[in-house]
């Protein structure tokens, strides 16, 4: 009995090793670096202090001019991105994807308007300057298909889900003094949905190019400022989509 229970633990140890080889052999790993944009970072960036000027779609409906008054439009917010990315292939088909990305809005969010300061009565315009910011930290984890194309090109298809982090603020200055300040900071786990491009250069060493589609957002977070006299809420939006383009390294195939 000692001698079958010897030779079926090397039989086993021999069926492990021949089961591993093949996953050994066809497993690639790399390691990356892109930068990218990312158009309207926290969506419309809609607060309840906008609904009390009587905005009910956040910065696309703040936009209000009229003669005789001096104001100058509130674009929505442009992103700047950047971060690291790893990745496995297996089998030359399957393939898994882990990154940390950092966005943070650097154009577009500042600007004058024009508010009603008596809603209840005919209109009775004052000016309003506007000013939005966001940083938004990332971790997502995907999960799809590597389609190889020729000798020189891969694309990857995959979907999964991410950590992120959000930090929005916001401040509305009424010509007539004050200044309403909203702080919002939270955390959500959006839906991720990837499309990434590989054009080898050699065989270590790769560009990429990636876009990816994000949706999802924090619950209602509660204004952090507390010395304004007004309390906002508001959610912080991750949804949209994210462009980059960057280089990998591919330090190990076999």
């Amino acid at each position: 009995m000692r001698c079958n229970a010897t030779a079926i633990m090397r039989a086993a140890i021999l069926l492990l090793f021949a089961a591993t080889g093949p996953l050994r052999a066809a497993t690639s790993l790399s390691v990356g670096m892109q930068a990218g944009f990312m158009p309207s970072p926290g969506g419309n960036l809609h607060s309840s202090t906008h609904e009390t000027i009587g905005v009910r779609n956040g910065i696309d409906g703040i936009n209000r001019s009229l003669d005789g008054y001096d104001t100058e439009p509130v674009d929505r917010l442009l992103g700047a991105s950047g971060g690291i990315e790893f990745r496995a292939v297996f089998y030359d088909y399957f393939f898994a994807r882990l990154a940390g990305n950092f966005t943070m809005a650097v154009w577009g969010g500042a600007g004058t308007t024009l508010y009603d300061t008596d809603p209840g009565a005919p209109f009775v315009p004052e000016t309003l300057e506007c000013d939005y910011s966001i940083y938004i930290i990332d971790a997502p984890l995907t999960a799809g298909l590597a389609v190889p194309f020729w000798r020189d090109v891969r694309i990857a298809f995959s979907v999964g889900a991410a950590f992120a982090y959000g930090n929005y603020k916001n401040s509305f200055k009424p010509e007539s003094g004050g200044n309403y300040k909203g702080k919002f900071r939270g955390y959500g786990f959006p839906l991720v949905l990837l499309v990434e491009g590989d054009y080898f250069l050699s065989e270590k060493l790769s560009i990429t190019a990636s876009l990816a589609y994000y949706r999802g957002s924090t619950d209602i977070r509660k204004d952090r400022y507390r010395t304004d006299g007004d309390t906002d809420y508001a959610r912080i939006d991750f949804t949209g989509y994210r462009f980059g383009m960057g280089a990998s390294w591919h330090f190990y195939s076999r």
